[in-house]
């Protein structure tokens, strides 16, 4: 549309108009309801990246939240998100990598623990590691969120407690089994219905050796899980309960979709088996422990195969399998394929990118070990599987494989009384 002074382009499918002052009218919605009309699940493009980008302002406020609030200063190692009423994750923070893949797994673990035992108001404790935890000291935090009445999904956070009230102070490796290592919750609430559950906390923080921390920590995880509540409730009520949870699961189709384009320009074959060693369990000093990595490519998707590790140890050295040896592999998978700071395009971190990655891990190995095994200290258990993963799949992708990275951990704990106190 041509004037003296100007030239206005109309897009295709909009309609323009000119009023009776002269002003030119603009009506996006003639091609918003056509879409409609042929049954566009998602009105447009531009929609589906708005309540895309608030799912992630979402993921990332409720870190922002645990960063400023908590007691201690551990809390820099966290995962908060968001996830749909089956415990998908829409939406991350980003904070830490092994969180990536743990926090879905408790919240389905929280949701089949508990059944139809879910209400609104709810505020539900979980460290179990065998039920999803990264290990026993990563406590979560899960709130269901309800819209009109409706369960429509939960907020959760988890975060490194400094104390759990195991055998010893902070953390430990020479441990009998699953009991030792402190204070098993599995979804406990420590809110039902709207009504704290007074007794239970104070029982469960004069059972750990650092109440006063442990409360705040716990406070801000509440907390951010509250915010990130309020804030989905919001953004339903603006656009709509159908049209958010539908664009939350493009978006995990999204994702899932450009990891397995990734994975399936490599080559299909077997690689490896790689191996290497861990020193040993703790207890038996200089009897090391083997860790073999295998990993196939068949068409789009990828298998990471543990079989000819070490078997499970007496001590706190074993890798919770869902919590750490699978979330593992998912992290190094999005570093290697899908790098935020290197692909080209944006591709956010969800349920998706779980998906494509398949992880096998012999029941009674280090990395799946039988309950009640401890497994407490599985940092660098996990951290010298990564490197394998890398060295296996170097030769087909050298230009995305980082040298060996953080496959030890140095931790100094220390502990002791006030005498006056």
């Amino acid at each position: 549309m041509e004037q003296y002074d100007t030239t206005t382009v109309i897009p295709p499918g909009l309609v323009a108009s000119i009023d009776g002052h002269g002003n030119l009218i603009v009506d996006c919605t003639t091609r918003v309801r056509a879409e409609g009309a042929r049954g566009a699940a998602l009105a447009t493009p531009i929609l589906m990246r708005v309540i895309g980008g608030a799912f992630q302002s979402i993921a990332k406020e409720m870190a922002g939240v645990l960063y400023r609030m908590s007691y201690s200063s551990i809390i820099r190692e966290l995962g908060a998100g968001i996830f749909d009423r089956d415990g998908n994750n829409i939406a991350e923070s980003d904070s830490t990598p092994m969180f990536m893949g743990a926090m879905p797994k408790i919240v389905k673990n929280v949701i089949a623990l508990l059944g139809d035992d879910i209400h609104d108001g709810d505020v539900i404790l979980h460290n179990d590691p065998y039920r999803g935890a990264t290990h026993s000291p990563d406590v979560a935090i899960v709130l269901p969120i309800f819209f009109d009445g409706e369960l429509v999904g939960f907020s959760g956070a988890s975060a490194h407690l400094l104390d759990i009230g195991g055998a010893f102070p902070g953390l430990a490796i020479d441990l009998i089994d699953n009991w030792s290592e402190g204070n098993i919750y599995r979804a406990v609430k420590l809110r039902e219905k709207g009504v704290w559950q007074d007794a239970l906390f104070r029982h469960i923080l004069d059972n750990m050796r650092t109440p006063t921390h442990n409360r705040g920590d716990i406070q801000a995880m509440v907390a951010a899980c509250e915010l990130a509540q309020r804030r989905f409730v919001e953004l339903l009520g603006r656009y709509g309960r159908d049209t958010v949870l539908d664009t939350a699961a493009a978006w995990l189709a999204y994702s899932e979709k450009m990891l397995r384009q990734e994975i399936g320009a490599l080559p299909d074959g077997v690689y490896g088996p790689e191996s290497g060693w861990l020193d040993d369990d703790g207890r038996n000093y200089g009897t090391r422990l083997p860790v073999v990595v295998t990993v196939k490519v068949d068409g789009d998707t990828l298998h990471v195969d543990l079989t000819g590790s070490s078997d499970e140890v007496p001590t706190g050295y074993n890798v919770p399998f869902e919590g750490t040896t699978v979330s593992a592999m998912t992290f190094i998978s999005r570093m290697m394929f899908l790098d935020e700071a290197t692909y080209p395009v944006f591709v956010p971190q969800n349920e998706g990118m779980l998906r494509p990655v398949e992880v096998e891990a012999p029941l009674g190995s280090i990395f799946n070990p039988r309950y009640p095994r401890a497994c407490f200290a599985r940092f660098a258990q996990a951290q010298r599987a990564v490197d394998l993963v890398l060295r296996a799949l170097a030769p087909v992708m050298p230009e995305r494989i980082c040298a060996g990275s953080s496959a030890h951990m140095h931790f100094i704990s220390y502990s002791g009384y006030k005498v006056d106190e």
